[in-house]
């Protein structure tokens, strides 16, 4: 046997090379399905599950959104049925290379964007789709785009996949060892889209409904109505450019985030700089929006300090901390953004723009300082939570993607 080799990292008392193989030498079977005849029309709400492309995700098989076919249709399709431990693999369009285990006994099938790996008795299906979502497999399966002139793979260059397998038990321990991690970041994940929930419930709670005086939820001791001001009692335009300097460098204004030191990417100081063009002046608290982009979080206030930005966003300073943070906070709700869209003007070339002075206009629900205080402060530490775990989430990420260099060859 040739091509023998090791990984960096390996289980203790696991002796020996790895050997190569192709897919093709061990599964007893790679093929995909059909669309049933008459297409989307016998599609329905409940029967045997038709897998397509949009169920399946790396290590994971999603059947939120799955199609179901009769009987009938199944067993004209009896040759693509999945099985326990098929390898399911999205062989066409955006999603090519996407990846899982089939790992229930509940009868499906797959239609032609989706393929069955079906490995032999000797290997462990894990191993292969570990192998499969590994930067090695998916960089085999890109090559194999190229070379087809197409975007798609078909059953010959899928059983030419080679990599390099251990034992089955070892294979095993892998598969395990990957399965737990998998299970921790689905665990995260979970907790982090369950956090984000929350604080959604909570904006829409805690602040009074339209034609409203008083929100849902309050903290105790704090009684009355709140009060209706207009967003230019508390903000006002900051509209001064200047060069980008030491003092003030030029940052990026990142949907969702807010200003942020530009990245790697932006980075062209080594090209001929034009050290007279100017942007906006930004200082610690203002208030930034993007009229193009409101409904994707191009929207918030500067939490970083002293910068000067793109000079297509609104800019505006706040007489206090607080209602700028309030502001902030306010304007990550729906109705908020409604209000602003509502301004909203087309310009030259598709582009849209909301004007200060309307915005200004708008009138927003303000209870006391006190009370905002509580606000900012209960969502500054459930925003610092969810900080957190995304941070915890995208280094176990990050730790995975190591361990999947380090243990495959």
């Amino acid at each position: 046997m040739k091509n023998k080799r090791t990984p960096d990292i390996r289980f203790p008392g696991f002796p020996g090379d790895w050997e190569q193989c192709n897919l093709g030498n061990i599964s007893t079977k790679i093929g995909s399905g059909k669309t049933p005849k008459g297409g989307n029309q016998n599609y329905k709400s409940e029967g045997i599950p038709l897998l397509r492309s949009q169920n399946i995700f790396n290590n994971k098989v999603n059947f939120n959104d799955v199609a179901y076919i009769t009987p009938e249709i199944d067993e004209d399709m009896a040759n693509s049925r999945v099985q326990k431990g098929d390898v399911l693999l999205n062989i066409t369009g955006a999603s090519i290379g996407r990846s899982a285990v089939y790992k229930l006994n509940h009868k499906a099938n797959v239609n032609q964007h989706v393929s069955i790996i079906r490995p032999s008795s000797e290997v462990n299906p894990y191993f292969i789709q570990l192998n499969i979502a590994s930067e090695k497999g998916q960089k085999q399966i890109e090559l194999n785009q190229a070379g087809g002139g197409r975007e798609g793979l078909n059953f010959q260059q899928i059983a030419k996949m080679a990599f390099y397998f251990p034992n089955l038990v070892e294979q095993g321990k892998i598969g395990d060892f990957f399965i737990q991690l998998d299970n921790i970041i689905a665990l995260l994940q979970q907790e982090l889209t369950t956090l984000k929930q929350t604080k959604q419930g909570f904006l829409q709670k805690m602040f009074p409904k339209e034609g409203e005086s008083v929100p849902e939820v309050r903290f105790p001791g704090f009684t009355g109505e709140w009060e209706q001001r207009r967003l230019g009692e508390m903000l006002k335009e900051r509209n001064e450019q200047i060069p980008e300097n030491e003092e003030y460098p030029l940052m990026s204004f990142v949907q969702g985030t807010g200003v942020t030191p530009k990245g790697d990417r932006y980075d062209r100081s080594f090209l001929v700089k034009d050290d007279n063009k100017k942007y906006k002046k930004t200082e610690l608290g203002d208030f930034i929006y993007s009229s193009n982009n409101l409904e994707t979080g191009s929207i918030g206030f500067n939490k970083t300090g002293k910068a000067v930005i793109s000079p297509v966003y609104s800019i505006f300073s706040s007489k206090t901390k607080l209602e700028s943070q309030f502001i902030g906070i306010l304007s990550t709700r729906k109705d908020f953004i409604w209000k602003m869209v509502r301004f909203r003007q087309g310009v030259v070339y598709g582009q849209w723009r909301i004007h200060e002075k309307d915005f200004l206009d708008i009138q927003i629900s303000v209870p006391s300082h006190n009370e905002q205080e509580e606000i900012i402060g209960f969502f500054a530490n459930l925003d610092n939570l969810i900080t957190l775990h995304q941070r915890e989430l995208e280094v176990l990420k990050e730790t995975k993607k190591a361990f999947l260099q380090k243990m495959f060859v």
